[in-house]
């Protein structure tokens, strides 16, 4: 008697069984430069030069995400919202003609850890003199003006209703809050109609005044100008920048039990995620191997969860797997969605799954096709001087060296099968596995048999 909800790693992994053929060797190396240092302010920077376009591409990220609103919610949301809604000297329409006059590119971005706030513009002495200026003012001196603080916090009421009203969304939410009980990063959303309400101009202002300090950034820049020029660019923000605060570290993680909840939606199908807490940084050794296990598990269309779940059972069209290295304490988890009465047998054959790849590791041929995957992606990356930009600022927030981009490659092609199965045993904790589904709740049923084919 066959039983079709359990693991066959002979059917997942019968065409890879050797590596024969594949030679990461043929991979273009990364050579890409990177220069770093540290101001007299306390700022870190990491700087590539790069002349081939006349662009200069910039992102300054703070230690001001929403993890640090303590008993505030919202507050480092709106903070940053409110940054490009006027300066002191400008108001909000007139700093948005400016911008659009140099044709500069201004962005923003908040996530858990940090703030981000990028810069796109040319490189011709006048354009990026005005543009830097115009930055810098910014991030330095807001107004906090209290009739755009009124639209603003209408704008992030109705943004973060429809996050919360997204399957993807409402789901990580869920599951943080059962991962994370008790913690800061419980709260991923990061506000409440209620906190965003209860928020005032003053209670930004002493925020700014905090959170986005000099040394409280680090800068990465790429783009056609000298180290002397990125140097000075530097120099201009962070004087202009309040001195002497870093935000504390989080308190570490607090451990919770393994938990399993629905949460009916008026959803046909159900988005289901599945996580559990991962102890390894990428400054560790072994951090490349749980990536590359990761990659083996879920993440391209020959992964395990991919080949089993949609080539063979039909049962999803997309599933992804992904480490996430939070600094007081990460999380592994895999996403997917499926007809709703299948959710706890998908969940079950994807926990075997998982259980499955940390007892008994991947096989070295799949490793090289992760190897294969991750050096495209890395290469398509450092292609680009918006992607490299990207590449320079999360390596700094997440503490690489400044060669990480250069050495990683060789890093992969260091990790073996046996080395894989480690770093997941040592880093992964299956015994607090949790796992939220949103949609309708529809009596379960036992996966369909597979095709007599693939049995």
């Amino acid at each position: 008697m066959t039983d079709s909800t359990s693991i066959a790693p002979t059917a997942v992994t019968a065409n890879l069984s050797s590596a024969e053929g594949i030679d990461l060797s043929q991979f273009e190396q990364v050579r890409t430069e990177v220069q770093a240092w540290q101001t007299s302010h306390g700022t870190q920077v990491r700087f590539v030069e790069a002349r081939q376009l006349p662009m200069v591409d910039l992102i300054v990220l703070f230690n001001a995400g929403t993890s640090v609103d303590a008993e505030h919610s919202g507050l480092a949301a709106l903070t940053m919202y409110m940054l490009d809604e006027g300066t002191e000297r400008l108001n909000a329409e007139q700093f948005a003609e400016q911008t659009e006059r140099l044709g500069a590119i201004l962005s923003t971005q908040i996530r858990l850890e940090h703030a981000s706030l990028s810069l796109r513009c040319l490189s011709s002495e006048v354009v990026l003199a005005q543009a830097m200026a115009l930055f810098t003012e910014m991030l330095a001196r807001p107004a906090f003006d209290e009739q755009q603080l009124v639209k603003v916090k209408q704008q992030l009421r109705a943004f973060q209703s429809s996050r919360y009203n997204a399957a993807p969304t409402r789901a990580q939410s869920e599951l943080f809050s059962r991962l994370y009980a008790g913690h800061p990063y419980a709260a991923p959303l990061g506000s409440t109609e209620q906190g965003i309400q209860a928020l005032t101009a003053q209670d930004l202002r002493d925020f700014h005044q905090r959170a986005y300090s000099a040394n409280n950034q680090q800068v990465s820049i790429v783009g056609d100008l000298s180290r002397a020029q990125a140097e000075a660019l530097v120099e201009q923000l962070a004087e202009a920048l309040p001195q002497g605060w870093a935000a504390a570290e989080l308190p570490p993680v607090p451990p919770t039990s393994a938990a399993s909840a629905h949460v009916p939606t008026p959803a046909a199908n159900n988005t289901l995620l599945l996580a559990v807490p991962m102890s390894g940084r990428p400054s560790q050794a072994d951090y490349p191997a749980l990536v590359l296990a990761a990659d083996v598990l879920g993440s391209g269309f020959d992964s395990r969860l991919m080949q089993e779940l949609r080539q063979r059972r039909g049962l999803t069209y997309h599933i992804s797997c992904r480490p996430s290295p939070l600094k007081a304490g990460g999380v592994l988890a895999i996403g997917w969605d499926c007809a709703a009465q299948y959710r706890e047998a998908s969940r079950e054959l994807v926990a075997g799954m998982l259980e499955a790849l940390v007892n008994e590791g991947p096989t070295n041929a799949e490793l090289e096709l992760s190897r294969r995957q991750l050096s495209g992606q890395l290469l398509r990356s450092v292609a680009t001087n918006s992607g490299l930009v990207e590449l320079l600022s999360k390596g700094s927030h997440q503490g690489l060296p400044a060669d990480h981009l250069v050495t990683y490659q060789a890093q992969l092609s260091a990790v073996s099968a046996r080395s894989a199965s480690h770093a997941l045993q040592e880093h992964l904790d299956l015994s607090r596995m949790v796992t939220v589904s949103l949609g309708s709740d529809q009596p379960q049923q036992p996966l369909p048999p597979l095709p007599h084919s693939d049995r």
